[in-house]
Formats: structure tokens, C-alpha cells, sequence
């Protein structure tokens, strides 16, 4: 048997039921994007895994598709797989399955899987097939097909690429995988000797080295979670720390120099600083929060379980239209113009990427957002020997046997209460390790009613005992609002949850950009109130609660809200600039700047110091501030007022 060094092991999706505002949440992306990705255009709409050679070619002008087409469709399809799976869409599982298997049914005779004019690599070709493989790993996972884990097996060990230059080296991922499936060792050595010899050529700031320096990362975010995982995995195949304190040190740095309020590090594209005006990519909310999930289980550390929840319920959700119909390429903590030239980044400003769209630019997130949420549901029940551990929350259910589950009855991260209920059909002896939230003091847990001791070891505590049918556990996790000094600004949260003043806005379908279903529109999105305001933060921010919705999400059915005090701000307002300067490309330093004319309008930065004069001073208004996914249009980041 494989020895597994991880604190924690992953579970098959075909486990876990989703829940109350989850499921609705997964719901509405099989109704949305998800289940009808042709409305996204292009490569989604002609390019897929399951062609062969010849139809991609023809639905491409006669041109072999890029290797950026598989790996944008290869998103979807891994996203669109777990979904399936967690839905228990037959249908939809169906068409997944079909794209995976014509795969394997076309191997080469030396057991390559995938498109042909992938199969020579430079550094990125390869790359793709780490996409694709989480997919077919995901199958295996959920129907245990030996014939899936043989012809990975092969694909790697025929030795058609070496896999050690570039994005490529992220193959250590699946093969790392598939060796903790099968024991085979080569597949462990050959992922050890790729790993070291991209180390020992990278001169980039992704490699080994770089992230044990303390010097702050310059890289492109997603290239940068997906380098950063492999020594955590490497950890968990082979328990030499030597792999994992590099990853352990990248995502110190990563808080240290560009963490963003909502819980998403920078990253348009490139990994920048921490400026409430810079954005990140949605590409990242899946691949940081993918990544997390790694650190996670090889450390046990609960902390990585807090920052994947803060991503996900805040940069996520927010980074998407309420109906999983369009979303962001760059989304911000402040933002209030959402048009085709409201991108206020360096890179490419003036472009529609901060605009809701259902393929807002560039592709990669088009494919990539359908991940997170899957992959959030997917790893919040984990194990480890005999234990089962509630490792994020939210409502659902885990099935730890036939016809026997825990039930997570809550509508966390929305309230503080989470109760867990044993449906066993004979009594059964395991621990049930729960999680505190570093951001939870007082945290209290009951069994039947009787208080529980609660003593955690980095975040998690166990209760152990033979657990019977209608047994109750209820953790309560309790949270005050608060607010937080953010550069020259100030934010407001409580728990989890980062809250914005946000808007449903002046909506608009943005007729120069048209897209394939008229249901699913390009949206140009402005304000509809006031925006110019100041917390006045003497006054303590007040949190109040209304009856949990199933779509909690939304700007309608919020479940709870902060009020605040504030003041109008004069001069603070929106202009809009005739000409701009914009970087096209990140990569070369010093950037370049390129001058662009037309009329553009951008989210405007607070006043570095918001003074209300006695003769101007506005009376004092009480704010609604509700969580930040709930709010498209929105700020986040206010002015203090100096009174």
C-alpha cells in the first residue's frame, strides 16, 4: 500500500450532496454557463477533447487548434464533470464521461492521450493535458474504472515528453496522483526528476528558490499557484518536508505582498501589490483556492481551510452575475463602472475585462470559472485514518456508508450556527474532526446538548465517540463585525464574510458586443445611487440578520447585513478621460506604455484623506452594507473621514 504522508485525504465527489444555498448555487450553473457553454463562444463552441484531429482542424479554418484551446475547454470539462457528479446529473455526467473516454479510445499506439499537435512540447504544449487529466481523475475517483489510471499510466511512462520546461512541469500534479492510486514508482521517480530539472534551469520567480526568498513575487498569478502546489504534493507522496516549505513560503509571500481584501491575491494578470484599485483574474479564484486545497490536506493546517473560504464566498461569487450567466476576467473590491472600456488596471486599460460577459476577453476564465464552486463542495468533507473531517463548511451531506450520512445543516457562512445530524442505520466509533475558524474567539460545540471541550490543534479539534442514529453535534461560531484599516481606506467584516455597499446598478446589454444566445447578454453596468461616501468609524458597524434565502447570494435574498455610519464626500465623483495609457504586455520590464483615445470612464480611487468642511458637512446617513458576493457594482474600500 502507498504510503500517504497527507494530514488529510480527499473524497470522491459521488460523496458529498450539496445543500441548501450550495445547491442552488450549482444549480444555477448547470442552467447557466456550465450546462451551456456554446454561449460562450468560441474555442467552446467548436474545439473539445472529444474530437478527433481532423474535426477540431475544420471547425478551426483548417488551422490545428493551439494548445490554449484544449487547456480553455479542458477547464470546462473538469468543472463540468465534478458538477455532475455533485448534482447527480445523469445527463450531464453523460456528456463528460464521452468526452473522456473518445480520448482514451484514441490512444497512440505508444499510450500518448490527446490532440496530436500537442504531443511535441517546448514547455507549454503539454500543459493542457493536467487540465484534462483532473477530469478523468475525477471519473476515476467517483467509478473506480482501472482502465482510466492504466492509460494515464501509459501516457506518462511511453516518455513522449520529458516535462520539465515551463507550465509543462505541472504534469507532476496528475502523476503524483495516479501514483498514489496505482503504487507505481516510476511514476513517482519520473514526477521527482521533472521537478528538479525545471528547478535547476528556472530563473523565473515560480521555481524552488524564488519562493523560499523573501523577496516579493513577479509572476503571472495562475503560473504561479499552479508551481507553487507541486512541492506540497511531492510532501505527500514522500514526507520530505524539503518539498513542502517551499510551497508553505509561497503563500506567505503571496499574504504578505498582494492579498487583496476579499481574499484573492492580485493578479491582472501579474502578481503586483496589494492596492484596494488592483483586481485578479477569475482564473484564479479556482487555481488559488485548487492549490489551498493541497496545502490543506498536507499540512492539516485550518488556516488554508479559512483563506480558501474567504476566496471563494467573496472574490468568487462576487467575479460572477447572479444567475452563473456571465462574469469577470479582472474583478476588484472597488468597482463601479462595469462596461467595454471600464478596465482601470495597467494592463490592456480601457478594454470590457472587468465587464460581465459570458466570455469577457480572453477565454482561459470563460472555461476556468466553472471550477470553483465544484471544487469548493468537493473538498468539504475529508478523512484521515479513521477520522472524519468537516474540513469547510457549508450545507451538505456526507455519505459514509450505504444509505448512512452526516447531515450539515446551516446556512454558513451566512450565519454562525452549524449542526450536524447522524443518520446511521447501526452505531459506528469514528472521531468527527471539526474546524475553528481562526477568525472565531468563542467558538462552542455541544453533543446532544451537552458542551463539548474544545481544545484545537491548528484549527481542528476531534470528538471521538461511538456515534448512533439522531446523534447532534451543533458548533457555533460566533463573529463580530469590524472594521479594518486598509491602506489610505477602510473595509468592513465579519467572519468570512467581507460586505460592500453594493448596488444591482443600471444594467444595460452592451448591443456592440454581441454574443451567441441573446440569453446570455454582454452587460454594461453603472451606478444607480450615490456612491461618494466616508465611514465615519467612531460609530461601530451594527450587524443585523433577515430569514436565510436559498440564493443568499443575491443582491434580493440577502440574509444579512451591516449598517454604518457615513457622511458624502464632496468631490469624490466619476469622471470620465478622453485619452489613457495602458501596458500590453507585462512580461517586459519597464512596462511600455501605449497611449489610447476614446472616452473612458473608470472606477475613481478614495480621497487619500475624505474631510467633510463644517459649511459642506452632509448629515449622517446610515449605510446597508451586504455581503460582498451579493454586490456586482460595488465598494468596498472606503474613505475614512477625518472629523
Amino acid at each position: 500500500m502507498v504510503k500517504n504522508y497527507a494530514k488529510f485525504l480527499e473524497e470522491p465527489a459521488s460523496r458529498i450532496v450539496p445543500e441548501g444555498w450550495l445547491l442552488r448555487f450549482l444549480e444555477l450553473q448547470r442552467e447557466g454557463l456550465t450546462g451551456h457553454i456554446e454561449a460562450a463562444g468560441a474555442p467552446f463552441d467548436r474545439i473539445s477533447w472529444g474530437k478527433t484531429d481532423g474535426e477540431n482542424a475544420a471547425s478551426n479554418g483548417g488551422q490545428a487548434p493551439g494548445w490554449w484551446s484544449f487547456e480553455q475547454t479542458g477547464y470546462h470539462l473538469d468543472g463540468m464533470e465534478r458538477l455532475s457528479l455533485l448534482l447527480r446529473d445523469r445527463a450531464m455526467h453523460r456528456k463528460a464521461k464521452d468526452i473522456l473516454y473518445a480520448v482514451l479510445d484514441r490512444a497512440d499506439g505508444d499510450g500518448y492521450l490527446g490532440p496530436e499537435n500537442l504531443k511535441n512540447s517546448t514547455g507549454w504544449n503539454r500543459w493542457p493535458h493536467v487540465v484534462f487529466f483532473r477530469a478523468l481523475l475525477a471519473e476515476y475517483a467517483a467509478k473506480k474504472d482501472p482502465r482510466i489510471l492504466a492509460a494515464i499510466k501509459k501516457h506518462y511512462e511511453s516518455a513522449t515528453c520529458a516535462h520539465d520546461r515551463a507550465r509543462d512541469v505541472v504534469n507532476v500534479e496528475p502523476m503524483l496522483l495516479t501514483y498514489l492510486a496505482t503504487g507505481d514508482e516510476t511514476l513517482l521517480s519520473m514526477a521527482k526528476t521533472c521537478f528538479a530539472s525545471y528547478n535547476e534551469d528556472c530563473t523565473d520567480d515560480n521555481c524552488a528558490r524564488a519562493q523560499l526568498s523573501p523577496a516579493k513575487a513577479y509572476a503571472h498569478g495562475v503560473t504561479y499557484n499552479e508551481y507553487s502546489k507541486l512541492g506540497a504534493l511531492l510532501y505527500i507522496c514522500t514526507g520530505d518536508r524539503a518539498y513542502l516549505k517551499p510551497s508553505v513560503h509561497a503563500y506567505k509571500k503571496i499574504d504578505r505582498y498582494q492579498m487583496l481584501p476579499d481574499g484573492l491575491h492580485c493578479s491582472n494578470e501579474f502578481l503586483l501589490d496589494n492596492d484596494y484599485m488592483q483586481s485578479h483574474e477569475t482564473c484564479d479564484v479556482s487555481d488559488y483556492t485548487w492549490a489551498l486545497g493541497y496545502l490543506l490536506m498536507a499540512t492539516g493546517d485550518g488556516g488554508y481551510a479559512d483563506r480558501i473560504e474567504r476566496c471563494i464566498f467573496n472574490a468568487g461569487i462576487g467575479s460572477v452575475e447572479e444567475h452563473f450567466r456571465a462574469l469577470q476576467y479582472f474583478s476588484c473590491p472597488n468597482q463601479l463602472i462595469l462596461n467595454g472600456s471600464s478596465n482601470h488596471n495597467a494592463f490592456l486599460r480601457g478594454s470590457a475585462w472587468m465587464s460581465y460577459r459570458p466570455n469577457p476577453g480572453t477565454e482561459c476564465c470563460a472555461g476556468n470559472v466553472h471550477r470553483f464552486m465544484p471544487n469548493y463542495c468537493a473538498r468539504m468533507w475529508m478523512r484521515n485514518k479513521r477520522s472524519v473531517a468537516a474540513a469547510l463548511y457549508g450545507p451538505s451531506s456526507y455519505r459514509i456508508g450505504a444509505g448512512e450520512r452526516i447531515v450539515e445543516d446551516t446556512a454558513y457562512p451566512y450565519e454562525d450556527e452549524i449542526r450536524f445530524v447522524f443518520r446511521l442505520k447501526k452505531p459506528r466509533a469514528f472521531p468527527l474532526v471539526l474546524r475553528v475558524p481562526g477568525w472565531c474567539s468563542s467558538p462552542e460545540a455541544y453533543v446532544n446538548g451537552k458542551k463539548a471541550e474544545i481544545a484545537p490543534k491548528k484549527g481542528f479539534f476531534a470528538l471521538a465517540r461511538t456515534w448512533e442514529d439522531g446523534d447532534r453535534v451543533v458548533l457555533r461560531l460566533p463573529s463580530e463585525a469590524r472594521f479594518v484599516d486598509y491602506k489610505d481606506g477602510v473595509y468592513v467584516e465579519r467572519g468570512p464574510l467581507l460586505y460592500a455597499y453594493g448596488m444591482k446598478g443600471n444594467r444595460t446589454v452592451d448591443l456592440s458586443a454581441p454574443t451567441p444566445d441573446p440569453a446570455f447578454p454582454s452587460f454594461a453596468i453603472t451606478p444607480d445611487k450615490p456612491f461618494n461616501y466616508a465611514l465615519v468609524t467612531s460609530k461601530p458597524p451594527v450587524f443585523r440578520r433577515a430569514a436565510c434565502k436559498d440564493e443568499p447570494f443575491t443582491m434580493e435574498k440577502t440574509p444579512c447585513f451591516i449598517t454604518v455610519s457615513a457622511r458624502k464626500v464632496p468631490g469624490y465623483k466619476i469622471t470620465e478621460r478622453k485619452t489613457v495609457e495602458a501596458v500590453n504586455n507585462l512580461y517586459v520590464r519597464p512596462w511600455k506604455y501605449e497611449k489610447k483615445t476614446g472616452r473612458f470612464v473608470f472606477t475613481p480611487r478614495i480621497p487619500a484623506r475624505a474631510t467633510v468642511e463644517k459649511g459642506e458637512k452632509g448629515a449622517l446617513e446610515k449605510l446597508t452594507l451586504i455581503p460582498y458576493g451579493a454586490a456586482k457594482v460595488r465598494l468596498t474600500v472606503f474613505p475614512k473621514l477625518k472629523e
